[in-house]
Order: C-alpha cells, then structure tokens, then sequence
C-alpha cells in the first residue's frame, strides 16, 4: 500500500479524505446487496476496503503517523460504513421476506460486529492494547466481499460465520480486558463517570 500512498500523497490527497471516500463508497455497496447487485456490491466494497487500507499509507507518505483526530474520524468512519452495509444487507433481506431466522442472523451480525469494535476503542481509551480475536474488521470485509462474489446463495453462510465467529471475538476481547484490568481500580472519579456513561 505504501507506493500507492505515496502516489496520492503527491497529488494532494489526505488521509481523512482517503476515510471520507472509504465511507461514501459503503453506500452504493449497501445499495447494491439491498438491490441483489451483489456484484456491484462486491466492486464497492472492494474500493472501500481499499481506502480503509490506503489511509495510513497516504498518512505515513505525508509525513507521520497522522493526528489524533484522523484515528478518531478512521475509526468513526469505518463504523460509519459497517453500519450502512449492514443496514442494506438486513433491509434487502426484509424486502424478499427473508425468513425471520435469517434477518435475525443479519441482525447479530452487525451487532456483534459492532461489539468488537467498540470493546478495543474501550481498551484503548484505558491505555490497553486489545487487537485480539480471531474476526476482525479485515476479515469481515473479505467475508462481504465473499458475499458480493457469490450472491445469494452465500447469504446463510457468510452472515452466520461473521455473527459466531465476531461474538466469539467480541468475547474474546473483553476476556483481554478483564484479564489484563480486573484487579485495577478506575483512576479517577472522571474516569468512573466516563465508564458508567459508555
């Protein structure tokens, strides 16, 4: 990804504009697997996917590792355009009256997939490291890249995988915190207002 970065470095691009393109990218994908295009799906997925690899190369290109707020906007994003796929994955389903069993499949998904996500932005903003699992977001996107490829008859599968296997870890996540956190008590009254708002 480097030499890329470096090449849309050079013409101006940033990489808070490489995650706004990411995420506007997300909805035509979400449009086509609410459509069925799911090539089409799969194409868009694949340019946001890429952006979501390209930002901190353009980041690094440009001089450093980015700023605080390019990491919040990245993550936000990305949240941002998983939930939109999601959404039309799950709102596609309802419109070919899906079996209840697999919207709530595609519901589990998104929300487990969320989770994930949300358990290391609590580690981190708690000092920890918390890359760990054995689903995270890169994964999942090859899984709805999958999707795309194969269409339909993937549906079952690829949101039942990505359901299981994000709760397992998002599970293993917060296994990673309590380990690593249980004897630790918050350090100030700040931060205990903080964790009981999250």
């Amino acid at each position: 990804m480097l030499p890329i970065g470096n090449a849309l470095g050079a013409i101006g691009l940033t990489a808070n504009a490489i995650s706004v393109i990411g995420v506007l990218l997300a909805f035509p994908a979400a449009w086509g697997f609410y459509e069925g295009r799911f090539h089409l799906a799969f194409f868009f997925m694949l340019g946001s996917g890429l952006c979501d690899m390209l930002d901190g190369a353009v980041a690094r290109a440009r001089g450093g590792g980015g700023t605080k707020f390019g990491a919040a906007l990245d993550s936000t994003l990305d949240r941002y355009g998983e939930g939109v796929v999601f959404g039309g994955i799950l709102l596609g389903l309802a419109r070919s009256d899906a079996s209840l069993l697999l919207l709530a499949t595609a519901l589990l998904a998104g929300v487990a997939s969320f989770l994930v996500s949300y358990v290391r932005a609590r580690a981190e903003g708690l000092g920890l490291s918390c890359e760990v699992g054995i689903l995270e977001r890169p994964e999942r996107v090859v899984l709805l890249l999958i999707l795309g490829l194969v269409g339909s008859p993937a549906m079952p599968w690829v949101l039942g995988i990505i359901a299981v296997l994000a709760h397992i870890t998002f599970l293993q996540r917060l296994h990673h915190v309590h380990r690593l956190t249980a004897s630790q008590p918050l350090e100030s009254s700040l931060d205990a207002e903080e964790s009981r708002r999250a």
